[in-house]
């Protein structure tokens, strides 16, 4: 892959300014509703959109001055895949799904909850026999909850 700086048409000492500039001349440019049917302009729509990605970050930007395309692919100097390329995003998420959520050690970001959150959990006592249990059975429980008033809609107005 060409040189990001190249890529975009700007100097390695460019302000964030500039870079925002030129990536958004060349995307006009190489877009893929701009150049219907050409291949090759949409290859490099996407390795002008990686490029601005990379360059527009201020951390990425800094690891790929140093290290070049390898230090923003999270590869290592081995040449092998990285822990991202094989678990999908890194430490960070193997360490949340066998701990939770929230910061990980590693800095991965925390994710919210999966879906609403839950409701209160309801408990109910039944006094089964050793065979129901074991062998399993269908009882019949009576649960008695709270409703909303259909006056005030829970609100006690």
């Amino acid at each position: 892959m060409a040189d990001y700086y190249e890529l975009l048409g700007v100097s390695r000492t460019a302000s964030a300014d500039e870079i925002k500039k030129a990536y958004r001349q060349r995307a006009r440019e190489l877009h893929p509703d701009t150049n219907p049917g050409d291949a090759a302009s949409a290859d490099r729509f996407k390795e002008v959109s990686k490029a601005y990605e990379v360059l527009s970050d201020d951390e990425q930007r800094a690891r790929y001055d140093r290290y070049g395309e390898a230090g923003v692919r999270g590869s290592g100097g081995g040449g092998g895949p990285s822990a991202e390329d094989l678990f999908g995003g890194g430490l960070g998420d193997i360490f949340e799904t066998f701990f939770g959520g929230g910061q990980s050690p590693f800095g991965g970001r925390s994710r919210g909850p999966a879906g609403p959150p839950r409701g209160q959990d309801l408990e109910v006592v039944a006094d089964i026999s050793f065979e129901q249990a074991v062998f399993g059975d269908q009882i019949d429980v009576t649960l008695k909850l709270p409703v909303a008033c259909t006056d005030c809609g829970g609100s006690g107005a």
